[in-house]
């Protein structure tokens, strides 16, 4: 743990509470999102993928970051980045079922068709390993439950529907 004088620890506060401010900002403007477009194509689903990513790793830097000015930040902070980070898979689970369920042709007859939709599964397996964790660790409140047992059927939705795109797509680079 970095040793931080009392200017730093407070500019590092600061610094913490302006990533929260853009994450809410991020996660505000990827709800607005959800609702007003349709990912038609492999390439916007990507773009969301990228935004997804993003947003994951300024939670991280924000969870990184908290524990050394934990007592210059609201006392319920780490709750709060944890509901965030929850909300952000929520909505790209979301996204991402509505986009499986309906797939374009580069999605299942590409010819990296295979390789895409293996690495679409193990992220959603990892998504489905961190909302375990979260259900098994965390003291969680009635309403909050099953917005996470909703968005873990979300995740076991899309996971079965990947796998019964990666059941029906040909292998090219192996026939090869």
């Amino acid at each position: 743990m970095v040793v931080f004088s009392a200017d730093q620890k407070s500019k590092e506060a600061t610094l913490v509470r302006q990533m929260s401010g853009k994450l809410r900002d991020d996660i505000i403007a990827f709800e607005k999102y959800r609702h007003q477009h349709t990912q038609r194509t492999f390439y916007q689903f990507c773009s969301i993928r990228n935004k997804h990513n993003e947003i994951q790793g300024l939670i991280f830097t924000i969870q990184d970051r908290m524990p050394m000015v934990q007592d210059l930040l609201p006392e319920n902070m780490a709750n709060w980045v944890m509901r965030a980070k929850l909300m952000a898979l929520t909505i790209f689970a979301e996204i991402s079922r509505e986009f499986v369920s309906n797939p374009p042709l580069t999605l299942t007859g590409s010819l990296t068709a295979r390789d895409v939709l293996s690495l679409e599964q193990a992220n959603f397996a990892e998504a489905q390993k961190f909302f375990n964790s979260v259900l098994m660790e965390q003291a969680l409140d009635d309403k909050t439950a099953g917005e996470l047992d909703h968005t873990l059927e979300l995740i076991e939705e899309t996971i079965g529907m990947i796998q019964a795109l990666l059941s029906k797509s040909k292998n090219y680079l192996q026939d090869f």
